[in-house]
């Protein structure tokens, strides 16, 4: 009996002890993380070899990057892809406009068909009001742009509205003729969401009787290079109409081209050019206002006229043509008079001058602002001198091509992140300069859906 009851005790304190090791110790479980590893290099090879094939800048802003490329990738069959770019502009912009519907449609013609790098950017332009600003069909919250294209004194409600909008990101662009009066600090009748929003107060001067130009920055870190870089590189959009004979005159040879010839006119500092599209070739140019072509221009190519320089970037068609403006461009005045638009920073910093025609002192530094920013890297706000108070039939080319400049270098360029539930994200830099320096980042998610 003794005898069994030691084998019991043995096999209990087997099985006790048997417990015991196994709460004490744990196996562990390891994952190599292969899958997501194997995703992460898939992503940045066929992101490395779009862009030795030179088609990257191509693939990234088009629905054929996974059609046309990384769907054909045997590596890359059955999963989940999405990409994305950021730090640069969208291919499609909303620009809300609280203003009058012919000054609103004046917006949607400028951006209709705007090219640069070689890809088109789409636009839509909607009417607004300023206290529940219209998003013109986005999925964000706002637009990327809101001009304000009259004068309005920006209190209460709507002031905390525009604020929040800028805090958002987006660029507010402000075309009016601010009275003097209404910022200059003397008195109750200030409206102070003006200078609180576009940094701007009244300054005391004459007007003397000079062009506008360029304040060139300083570097690249101050709020109006963006739109200084993008008007004297995005190309700016011509289009002539049916014309069968191009006359010449000075020797010029004519133009040989059979088929379609276009006619059409360039307006800048408040004077009309013909010019004349010889085919896909050559354009045409009347410098001189006789009706007849005396200088040929080839694409590529810088011309001149009269003391404004220009660059011939494409012929896209015998119907259109695009060129840039080139530096160092002058601006016929669209200040004002001596009630309104005598405007500077409110912190007295020149820097935040974009256009400027001269200067109120001989230290030259309080600079007779024709446009003044304000704001951060997250949002910027701009006052611009009203240069159609006289009409929109008046404005030219050059103020279409300075108004397109500040929106797309203003426009909201971050991407709102989304969530992909499944998938690893791959980053890479891209860099093009083909009109304009654009340096971007790309995103590409792939994720197996099982």
């Amino acid at each position: 009996m003794k005898g069994q009851i030691s084998i019991l005790e043995a096999i209990f304190s087997a099985i006790i002890l048997f417990i015991a090791f196994n709460m004490m110790i744990t196996v562990e479980e390891y994952q190599t993380k292969w899958k997501e590893s194997l995703n992460l290099l898939q992503g940045r090879d066929a992101l490395i070899t779009a862009d030795r094939l030179g088609r990257l800048h191509d693939f990234v802003f088009s629905d054929s990057f996974a059609r046309e490329f990384l769907n054909k990738l045997d590596a890359l069959k059955d999963v989940v892809i999405k990409n994305e770019t950021r730090g640069t502009l969208k291919n499609r912009l909303y620009v809300a406009c609280n203003c009058t519907d012919d000054k609103r449609d004046y917006l949607q013609n400028i951006l209709n068909d705007v090219k640069f790098n070689t890809r088109k950017i789409s636009a839509v332009v909607c009417s607004t009001n300023l206290l529940t600003i219209n998003n013109c069909g986005s999925n964000a919250k706002y637009p990327d742009v809101l001009v304000i294209w009259r004068y309005d004194p920006l209190e209460g409600a709507v002031r905390n509205a525009l604020i929040d909008f800028v805090k958002d990101g987006n660029g507010l662009i402000e075309i009016a003729d601010v009275p003097n009066s209404r910022v200059d600090g003397q008195g109750d009748d200030d409206h102070e969401g003006q200078k609180i929003i576009f940094g701007i107060k009244s300054i005391q001067g004459n007007y003397p009787n000079n062009p506008i130009e360029f304040l060139k920055p300083r570097n690249s870190s101050v709020l109006p290079y963006q739109s200084y870089k993008w008007f004297y590189h995005v190309p700016y959009l011509l289009q002539g109409t049916s014309s069968e004979t191009i006359p010449v005159e000075d020797g010029i040879a004519s133009c040989s081209t059979e088929g379609m010839k276009g006619k059409g006119n360039f307006r800048f500092r408040n004077t009309d050019y013909t010019f004349w599209i010889c085919g896909t070739t050559s354009v045409y140019w009347d410098t001189n206002g006789n009706n007849k072509a005396d200088k040929v221009v080839t694409p590529r190519n810088k011309f001149s006229i009269g003391n404004s320089n220009f660059f011939l970037n494409y012929i896209d068609s015998p119907r259109e043509i695009r060129i840039s403006f080139k530096p160092d461009y002058l601006f016929n005045n669209f200040i004002g008079g001596n009630n309104v638009n005598k405007l500077a920073p409110i912190d007295n910093d020149k820097n935040k001058v974009l256009l400027s025609m001269g200067f109120w002192d001989q230290q030259r530094e309080k600079p007779i602002a024709a446009i003044i920013f304000n704001g951060t890297g997250n949002g910027i706000t701009a006052w611009v001198a009203d240069f159609a108070r006289d009409g929109l039939t008046n404005t030219g080319d050059d103020h279409k091509q300075l108004l397109a400049s500040l929106i797309l270098s203003m426009a909201n360029k971050r991407t709102k992140e989304t969530f992909q539930q499944i998938g690893q994200t791959t980053s890479y830099i891209n860099v093009n300069n083909t009109d304009i320096l654009e340096i971007y980042k790309i995103y590409l998610s792939i994720g197996k859906p099982f």
